[in-house]
């Protein structure tokens, strides 16, 4: 049975999702506010949080920037929250999807989009022991810049480590791995997130500039519009309206 960890600071909402999530075999953890979320976080290891925005004291962001330092972005987290409602939701959307929530959900929320999400994020079964021994065969890649440590599962620009979180990493490797090959981002967020779902690929898109932050030397603090540093790109690059790459010779 899957755990989800609700929180939420509204008692009567937090009430009727978990009787929702039960009615369809969720084994469902509740936390009236955030600090209690995270040490129920922390302690549970639920497969998937619904996170509140707007929470006193402690809101969801604050949650995000504290959980993501003991969970590096493994647990899904779906922010459920009312400040959709009436207003632009794009900043709040694209905020939540930068502190690593892989999805954004206004309240009111649709009990079957919630549904639906829900089952789309929860992780899949990892990859088989055949393909895990594929893996195994590289081991690491160095172009006497960027070394990338497969099995130790590590980056390093000139040997100093790039600190990336695991997805980060993970993404790195997966196309290094398949270097020359464009990989659509559905693809991406398959393999790499190991979701099996048809949903929101702007996920890929937030975690591929983080991670380029780290690893190009490209100044992306310029005001001028990241687009025009595309072809300055030397690990990580688009092929537009397709995905991303890895260039077979760097």
């Amino acid at each position: 049975m899957k755990k989800i960890l609700i929180i939420d600071d509204d008692r009567e909402l937090l009430d009727s999702t978990s009787k929702l999530l039960r009615n369809y075999s969720y084994d469902v953890i509740v936390a009236p506010d955030g600090k209690t979320g995270l040490a129920k976080a922390m302690s549970e290891n639920p497969d998937l949080i619904l996170l509140d925005w707007m929470m006193p004291e402690y809101n969801g962001l604050d949650f995000m920037n504290d959980f993501e330092k003991v969970d590096n972005y493994n647990t899904p987290v779906i922010f459920v929250t009312a400040m959709g409602e009436g207003i632009n939701t794009d900043n709040y959307e694209v905020d939540a999807l930068n502190s690593g929530a892989v999805k954004y959900i206004s309240k009111p929320y649709n009990a079957a989009v919630l549904l639906s999400s829900i089952k789309s994020f929860l992780r899949i079964p990892k990859a088989d022991a055949a393909e895990a021994a594929g893996d195994s065969q590289r081991h690491i890649y160095n172009d006497g810049e960027l070394i990338i440590d497969h099995n130790q599962k590590q980056a390093f620009r000139f040997d100093e480590s790039l600190k990336l979180t695991s997805k980060e990493f993970e993404l790195l490797a997966y196309l290094e791995k398949h270097a020359g090959v464009v990989v659509p981002r559905e693809d991406l967020l398959h393999n790499v997130w190991q979701y099996d779902f048809f949903g929101d690929v702007r996920t890929v898109d937030v975690t591929i500039r983080r991670t380029r932050e780290k690893i190009e030397v490209v100044d992306m603090s310029d005001s001028v519009n990241a687009s025009q540093y595309q072809n300055q790109y030397k690990y990580i690059k688009t092929r537009r309206g397709i995905g991303y790459y890895f260039p077979k010779q760097v």
